[in-house]
């Protein structure tokens, strides 16, 4: 009986050597379809001897996913896959056989599909790549190739946050960045709206989207479930209830393609207005219709309010920014299922978007010294509008351009950064410059007498070997605007300046 057991198992061996030695069976007679019945049957195969051979069909499945064919070791990875789903006992032969391969002198792509499993195991492995730059290179294409819908992006997002190390993630990007720039910039404008990603490390991450946004215009993520195949059916369903305590629930709802299965979202609003948690699903199943839960919930406490989806998008909304502004954290489901509603970045707020660290200012103001002003001005875009910095760097890009609107933007811009630092020489040395474009002969004048005062008091510019040719030119403008103000008989005395006049109004 022992050795009728051992020929059955050795049958099965050489039945699955012979399955991937032959490989799959293409000719040009086989149309799509009978190359996916093809597929299909040969998976069913392997599916069934594996089940039989059980664990020992491990050693030969380590040995074809250190196949070179790239089909041998996705076949592998699956095998192996559902043999550690049987027992605690096959998982971990399964495990062991995945760290040998890691530590072998294997090919990269080997490790790489080793790793790959190990980390859906929750496994941790040191692993040494013989190429590690073609690696992170391989590793960010196939993470491109899998960011087609807003649910997959911010799904990735997720992923990379709670897998990837902090340090890590910026280097990540930037070699996806070499490779598929559309995709890199979706994935660090994601990333950088996530408030679990660290500030410091966000703002690094705000650099490298600056860096490929002007390079790119990445169209939007069209919305879309995260499970592969699977097509939307529009619209979202959303609903509002609301029971005793005034605590609120949020649902949206989207059917996916095919049969009664529904992707889901709930959102639990406290009576505080504050999220307290929310409850993402890929997939609900036959059974997940908002019909039946809507009836469960009016069933027990709660009460339905509002089913429009704009009523719902401002609920949540609402409730994300305040939660963002008093803890400063977010559910991670909530990054999930929010593209539903099509919330976006709105639990930052304005203020939010608009307060990257002092990093993002400093590169900024790198990038207008260098001349690099198609850079900069992403950059200069996101930051407080009322940051001295910020404001003038902003506004020697726009006076630059030499246009009447972008030098009436730089003089707004001016304006605040003096309101900040009234006395520091360049904001008045470029006040000036945007009074001369838009032809103000006596606020230039006066601008360049401020900047004359201001240079004669001990500052930083006095280490700037451009600032005396600064001093030498304005001191020779404002002789001239002088003269020029004498033979035309034009008084040079401060004029008002007169409110700008509503839209549409009939006022003299």
């Amino acid at each position: 009986m022992v050795w009728l057991v051992y020929e059955a198992a050795f049958r099965d061996l050489r039945a699955l050597a012979d399955w991937f030695s032959t490989g799959p069976q293409r000719s040009s007679r086989h149309t799509e379809r009978a190359e996916r019945a093809e597929r299909t049957e040969r998976a069913e195969q392997i599916k069934q001897i594996v089940a039989r051979l059980g664990t020992l069909a491990i050693p030969l499945l380590g040995r074809e996913l250190c196949s070179m064919a790239p089909w041998h070791r996705e076949a592998a990875r699956d095998a192996l896959e559902a043999i550690a789903a049987h027992s605690p006992a096959a998982r971990a032969r399964v495990t062991a056989e995945l760290h040998a391969i890691t530590t072998d002198a294997v090919a990269d792509e080997a490790k790489v599909a080793a790793l790959g499993l190990l980390s859906e195991f929750g496994e941790h492995a040191d692993v040494r790549f013989a190429d590690p730059k073609a690696i992170r290179v391989q590793s960010s294409m196939a993470l491109a190739s899998h960011l087609g819908t807003a649910a997959e992006l911010a799904g990735a997002a997720d992923l990379m946050v709670h897998r990837v190390a902090p340090g890590n993630l910026v280097q990540l990007l930037e070699v996806m960045a070499e490779a598929e720039p559309n995709a890199a910039y979706r994935l660090a404008t994601e990333l950088g709206q996530r408030l679990d990603v660290p500030g410091d490390v966000r703002d690094s991450i705000m650099l490298v989207a600056a860096t490929i946004a002007p390079k790119t215009a990445p169209a939007a993520a069209p919305a879309g479930p995260a499970a592969p195949g699977c097509l939307c059916i529009d619209p979202v369903h959303a609903a509002v209830l609301i029971d005793a305590s005034a605590r609120l629930v949020v649902i949206a709802s989207r059917q996916l393609a095919g049969a009664r299965r529904w992707r889901r979202w709930v959102v639990l609003v406290g009576a505080s207005g504050r999220i307290e948690d929310c409850l993402h699903e890929e997939d609900t199943g036959q059974d997940g219709d908002p019909v039946s839960l809507l009836a469960k919930l009016c069933a027990g406490d709660y009460r339905l309010v509002n089913t429009e989806f704009d009523h719902a998008h401002e609920v949540v909304a609402a409730a994300a920014r305040l939660t963002a502004r008093s803890t400063h954290a977010l559910p991670s489901p909530y990054y999930l299922g929010r593209d539903l509603l099509d919330l976006g970045d709105a639990h930052l707020g304005v203020q939010g978007r608009a307060n990257p660290g002092t990093s993002v200012i400093a590169r900024a103001l790198e990038l207008v010294a260098a001349g690099d002003h198609a850079h900069a001005l992403p950059l200069l875009e996101r930051c407080d509008p009322n940051n001295p910095d910020a404001a003038a760097a902003l506004a020697a890009i726009l006076l630059a351009q030499h246009r009447p609107a972008a030098a009436r933007a730089a003089r707004a811009a001016l304006d605040r950064a003096l309101a900040v630092e009234p006395d520091w020489p360049l904001h008045h040395w470029n006040l000036a410059a945007a009074l001369y474009q838009l032809g103000d002969d006596s606020g230039c004048y006066h601008a360049l007498r401020r900047f004359v005062a201001t240079s004669a008091v001990p500052s930083g510019l006095f280490g700037d070997p451009d600032q005396p040719a600064r001093v030498g030119c304005a001191e020779r403008m404002i002789a001239e605007i002088e003269r020029t103000a004498r033979l035309t008989g034009r008084s040079l005395k401060r004029r008002a300046r007169t409110p700008r006049k509503k839209r549409g109004s009939t006022a003299p």
